[in-house]
């Protein structure tokens, strides 16, 4: 018996982007920011979300893990597309959340990106006993959902990552997610882009 697995959607795994210095450095940064300006609402409910500009921050900081992330989504791209046929420019717009206790996102896509990513400088308290689900970026199966067969999930209609320190997530950007409410005592430190990819 032959099967096959259409329609695949690549979700791709980076632990090892950042490193202890620079996540400090980008997370005392960005708390600091949170409690100093009132940012802005988008798909966060609570939490602090900075203007997506931190592409243009001149601190290495910034700097420094933009290119590193550039790189991976460079690496994805191969792994996914071969060997490129033309020259491409990769552009970007970051922006930061921080989340406290009961902080969430409620589902959305960037359906205007090619890839979209998070990268967890701190993840903050994870693996807590009694909230198994804190703070996970869930994401959403695009197709129609089918007739549930009873005592079994078949085709599960939604995937959830744990945010690790140090992790970066890469992800069609028209691929609906959120991020279930977290709770824990430490900020928890996201930095999220969206990715477009143009020849030129």
């Amino acid at each position: 018996m032959d099967g096959l697995a259409l329609f695949a959607t690549p979700v791709f795994t980076f632990p090892d982007v950042g490193d202890p210095a620079l996540d400090r450095d980008l997370v005392a940064r960005l708390v600091a920011e949170s409690t100093a300006t009132p940012g802005v609402a988008r798909a966060n409910r609570g939490g602090w979300h900075s203007l997506p500009d931190l592409g243009q921050r001149p601190e290495p900081c910034f700097q420094d893990l933009l290119r590193r992330i550039v790189g991976r989504v460079q690496a994805m791209f191969v792994e996914l597309a071969g060997p490129p046929q033309l020259r491409y420019r990769y552009g970007m717009h970051a922006w930061a959340m921080v989340m406290r206790d009961g902080d969430h996102t409620i589902v959305h896509d960037h359906a205007d990106a090619h890839f979209s990513l998070a990268y967890y400088p701190d993840a903050g308290d994870t693996e807590l006993a009694d909230h198994p689900e804190s703070g996970r970026l869930t994401f959403v199966d695009p197709r129609r959902g089918g007739t549930v067969i009873p005592g079994v999930e078949l085709f599960p209609t939604q995937f959830s990552i744990a945010p690790r320190t140090g992790t970066l997530v890469i992800f069609p950007g028209w691929l609906q997610h959120y991020v279930q409410p977290y709770r824990g005592q430490r900020p928890r430190v996201t930095i999220s882009a969206n990715v477009r990819i143009d020849a030129g």
